[in-house]
């Protein structure tokens, strides 16, 4: 797996515990989310063809 990609999964998965399982009321754990979309298209656009 790339990193970029386990970043990704990392940074989307810390956002939504963060948001919906144990909210912790900061603006700032959206960033989390802007890192984890930023990641995920990083990994996409840079994936080979196969």
């Amino acid at each position: 797996m790339n990193l970029n990609l386990i970043g990704a999964i990392i940074a989307l998965a810390a956002w939504l515990v963060l948001t919906f399982l144990r909210p912790v009321g900061l603006g700032i754990v959206h960033i989390l989310l802007a890192a984890g979309v930023a990641l995920l298209v990083r990994w996409w656009a840079l994936r080979q063809p196969r």
